[in-house]
């Protein structure tokens, strides 16, 4: 799942979004002071989900790596 992180120019306040689609203007809403002024940083990454059923590992080796 994509994580978008981002900052408030009105108030400095930086936070994330973890969202299943690109990131909309509706969700560049500051969660301390509401100011829709914010930018979008660089970089972003995924945020990976423990799997719930507790049946092991999420890696799987592929091989062909050295």
């Amino acid at each position: 799942m994509p994580t978008y992180e981002l900052t408030c120019r009105a108030c400095g306040t930086r936070f994330e979004r973890f969202l299943a689609r690109l990131l909309r203007d509706e969700d560049k809403v500051c969660p301390s002071c509401g100011s829709t002024d914010v930018q979008q940083g660089v970089g972003g990454g995924f945020a990976v989900r423990p799997s719930s059923s507790g049946g092991g590992g999420g890696c799987v080796s592929h091989g062909g790596f050295s």
